[in-house]
């Protein structure tokens, strides 16, 4: 009997063929699978691909809003915001790839930050249920900032009364609050107050007056600062004190009939009519805002008086060295003069020109006095406007043109003239120079 042999490990063609077909199936299933994550990360690499270049555009758009911003000569923020807007929305049109939402800016003092984000719609992503990818971009930038000396002239002659001194001081506050913001000191902030009647009181500590005077002579009274105005041109200018002639002498009301003293009555003395003391530049708020609260009315309107000692505030000479030099091109100087008048001189009344009688502006007329106050007033403007120190101007509650044309002309040009008819008027005037000045920090 012949035996049979079993193949093993051997396939016939029939097996073959049947295996094949069957793999075919099975390298579909596995290929199916495998093609998922490849279409997935493809994607995923077109829709990455896509929200970088959105992401890119988004920071090329809020760095050039934020720059716009920056550079604005403008604090206010409505006015900052539409800056803002306009440089973001020029720069990254909705009819681009990637709708953003309104971009937000922050602004903290000298600090510029705006935050945006876009929605990203996926193509192949979506495969997977991801159907948007959000980008976002945020920038940072300083506003330029640069220093400023502003030196407050302010009247305090008897005219202004209680009312309209009152009104004066909320008006300044607002001021103020302007320029220093949350601050409640800035070392590129200077402000100095010069209050102003027919003298200025240069405080007590003064010590370039003319001669050294007898305390004696102010008995039982002491000498409270006022000082009279210098002789000659040197009433005009900023000019150091190097010498007698060239000092100040110290304000010294005599004992006269209209206003007997020894002993001192009532308000009555030597300091008669002498105003509050001049506050030099200081970059602190509180000193300033309690200055202006301590101011009162009492004397008579020599504009010109106040104007210069404004000018010496700002100086960077002495009697005051707080100004800094003229040509710092990192600081702003400015004054403010504010008058409720026009300036004023008749027999019995007594200031830095002693009385009229005594014919220290080389006349003994009334009229002619006032004409050569007026004359020394628009020189001082002319020389601090020569110094290149903005002067804003303001009139309050004035009724002569005469008066309000000199401070028109006084002021750096015609839009930094103010005149203001009554108390919200006043307001808004120091509303506006603020602001103005604020911008001029930021701007140039």
């Amino acid at each position: 009997m012949t035996p049979t042999t079993r193949m093993t490990g051997c396939w016939t063609s029939g097996a073959l063929r049947r295996f094949a077909q069957a793999r075919d199936g099975a390298i579909a299933i596995i290929f199916a699978l495998a093609l998922l994550p490849l279409l997935l990360a493809a994607g995923a690499a077109i829709d990455l691909g896509r929200a970088y270049m959105v992401k890119s555009r988004l920071g090329y758009a809020i760095d050039a809003a934020a720059l716009a911003v920056g550079a604005a000569t403008t604090t206010d923020e409505d006015e900052l915001e539409a800056v803002m807007l306009a440089f973001f929305d020029a720069n990254y049109p909705a009819t681009e790839l990637g709708v953003p939402a309104t971009p937000v800016m922050v602004i903290n003092d000298s600090e510029v930050s705006i935050y945006a984000t876009a929605e990203v719609d996926t193509t192949l992503m979506s495969i997977a249920h991801v159907e948007t990818l959000t980008v976002s971009a945020e920038t940072l930038v300083i506003r330029e900032t640069k220093g400023l000396e502003v030196a407050l002239v302010l009247d305090n002659t008897g005219s202004m009364g209680t009312t309209k001194m009152n009104n004066l001081k909320d008006a300044a506050q607002i001021f103020l609050d302007i320029l220093y913001g949350n601050e409640d000191e800035n070392e590129l902030l200077k402000i100095a107050v010069v209050p102003f009647a027919g003298s200025v009181n240069v405080g007590t500590n003064f010590g370039f007056l003319r001669f050294s005077f007898d305390e004696d002579d102010w008995h039982p009274d002491d000498w409270d600062g006022c000082v009279m105005a210098r002789r000659g041109s040197r009433d005009r200018n900023d000019a150091a004190p190097i010498n007698n002639t060239t000092r100040w002498a110290a304000y010294l009301w005599p004992n006269s009939r209209n206003n007997n003293w020894p002993p001192v009555k009532s308000f009555k003395g030597p300091n008669l009519d002498c105003p509050e003391p001049l506050l030099p530049l200081t970059t602190t708020k509180g000193t300033v805002e309690d200055k202006i609260e301590d101011m009162h009315s009492a004397g008579i309107t020599h504009i010109n008086v106040g104007l210069v000692w404004g000018w010496r505030v700002l100086s960077p000479g002495e009697p005051f060295t707080q100004g800094v030099a003229y040509d710092n091109e990192e600081f702003n100087k400015a004054i403010v003069l504010m008058t409720d008048g026009e300036n004023f001189f008749s027999g019995s009344s007594f200031g830095a020109y002693r009385f009229l009688s005594q014919g220290l502006l080389g006349t003994t007329n009334s009229i002619t006095a006032i004409r050569r106050l007026n004359s020394r007033t628009t020189e001082v403007c002319n020389a601090i406007k020569a110094e290149g120190i903005l002067i804003y101007t303001i009139t309050f509650q004035v009724a002569s043109n005469t008066a309000r044309n000199l401070m028109r002309d006084c002021a750096t040009d015609t839009s930094k003239y103010f005149d203001s008819p009554n108390a919200a008027t006043l307001t808004q005037t120091f509303r506006a120079i603020g602001k103005e000045l604020s911008n001029l920090r930021i701007g140039g």
